[in-house]
């Protein structure tokens, strides 16, 4: 209680105030950090999946798989085909630019392609040898970044709407206090 003849201190709900500005703050760092954290664990299950072989080899697909094809950073692949289970030639699509380095050495996308049917595909590059080491993985595409992508949204958002929550809170308890006196 007061001494008599003056009035209780205000309460002035500033830690309702410094909160919502915490997370107002903290949202979008947390979603950075959710969506980055998420696109190196995508980028490292696509670097540590897929098969490792030599030029000429086999390596055994399901129907719809789409694969890109890796070869060594080092070589001077000038042609790569794929070939079916049937024999025939696969449609390809130059895919280069993308690097992935793994226990198996690094590599450097050439093409990708899909397969149509499920079965032993015959991968092979002019000026490759025998030896050289082709690694047939998956393909980089925006779906495998979208989840993280839309948890780090989700949890900034989340945080927003909390900051909101407690403002409008502390605006009415501010607002009521007013009324009062």
């Amino acid at each position: 209680m007061p001494p008599y003849g003056q009035q209780r201190p205000r309460q002035t709900h500033v830690g309702k105030l410094v909160v919502a500005v915490i997370l107002f703050v903290i949202g979008p760092l947390m979603g950075l950090a959710i969506w980055g954290i998420g696109s190196v664990i995508a980028v490292a299950s696509i670097a540590t999946s897929g098969d490792v072989v030599t030029n000429g080899q086999q390596v055994s697909l399901s129907s719809n798989d789409e694969r890109a094809l890796y070869v060594s950073r080092t070589a001077s692949a000038n042609n790569c085909t794929v070939v079916d289970p049937d024999g025939k030639e696969v449609r390809t699509s130059p895919g280069g630019g993308m690097n992935i380095s793994n226990n198996d050495g690094d590599f450097s996308s050439v093409l990708t392609f899909k397969a149509d049917k499920s079965g032993d595909y015959r991968v092979s590059c002019e000026g490759l040898d025998d030896t050289d080491a082709i690694l047939v993985g998956p393909t980089l595409t925006f779906s495998k970044f979208a989840v993280p992508l839309v948890a780090g949204l989700a949890a900034g958002a989340i945080c927003w709407i909390f900051a909101t929550i407690l403002l409008i809170w502390r605006h009415r308890a501010v607002a009521a206090q007013n009324q009062a006196s």
